[in-house]
């Protein structure tokens, strides 16, 4: 079955059966009747599927905030057919007041790669103290990486991805007042994939199989070199 149409097919959702899945998530007396409507309409606008953790949403106080999976840009990005490879790297220190993360993005019928940073400073999530949060604290480098690439993607694809939610890394400190682990829907924790089966996959890309790229993208948590080849690699003619 076409990968769209069953998309398209999943999210053939209503207000009651969206309440049950908010239910089960905790945050059904939370979110309003509206709220709930909003939630649906640009998950499937986008068609953005939160059974699969492509879409979930936060709720403080009285806003409402509706976030994207890290995942999605690079999911969607590549699956234009359009992209032909990204790199993305940081630059400077946190110590010097300097460290910026850098995507370059190659697309296919452009004479130039595209490029796009953020500077740390700008994103970085603070707790009410000022001192970073614990994502921001321990991963810094990770999560300027995914603005950049979540940024870089939504800019690089504006027709495919502009307007599509925003991920939580992107989001002002105001808006992430607690971990984004209290959401309608976590984020997948992924596991690393071995040599052997990142192998094995590349095989099965070369030998023609279908879903496979989008199905990897979604199970484990890649290094960049690991989503550049795979992107890249087109079956054997």
């Amino acid at each position: 079955m076409n990968t769209e149409i069953q998309t398209q097919q999943d999210l053939n959702l209503n207000l009651q059966t969206l309440s049950k899945f908010l239910e089960s998530a905790g945050l059904a007396k939370s979110l309003n009747n509206e709220e709930k409507e909003t939630f649906l309409q640009i998950a499937q606008a986008y068609q953005l599927n939160p059974f699969k953790r492509e879409i979930y949403c936060t709720k403080y106080g009285t806003q409402m905030t509706i976030i994207v999976g890290f995942e999605v840009y690079l999911k969607r990005a590549e699956r234009t057919g359009k992209m032909d490879g990204y790199s993305v790297k940081t630059e400077g220190s946190i110590k010097d007041g300097n460290l910026k993360a850098i995507i370059t993005i190659y697309r296919k019928g452009w004479s130039r790669p595209y490029e796009h940073e953020v500077h740390y400073e700008e994103y970085v999530q603070s707790k009410s103290d000022g001192t970073p949060n614990k994502f921001w604290k321990e991963k810094p480098i990770t999560m300027l990486k995914k603005v950049a690439m979540s940024q870089g993607f939504r800019l690089c694809f504006s027709d495919e991805l502009g307007g599509m939610p925003y991920t939580s890394e992107e989001l002002p400190t105001q808006e992430i007042t607690h971990d984004v682990v209290a959401t309608v829907v976590q984020e997948p924790t992924q596991k690393t994939i071995t040599e052997k089966q990142f192998d094995a996959v590349i095989a099965r890309v070369e030998n023609g199989e279908s879903g496979v790229i989008e199905k990897v993208l979604e199970t484990f948590e890649l290094t960049t070199k690991q989503h550049q080849t795979l992107i890249t690699t087109k079956p054997n003619a």
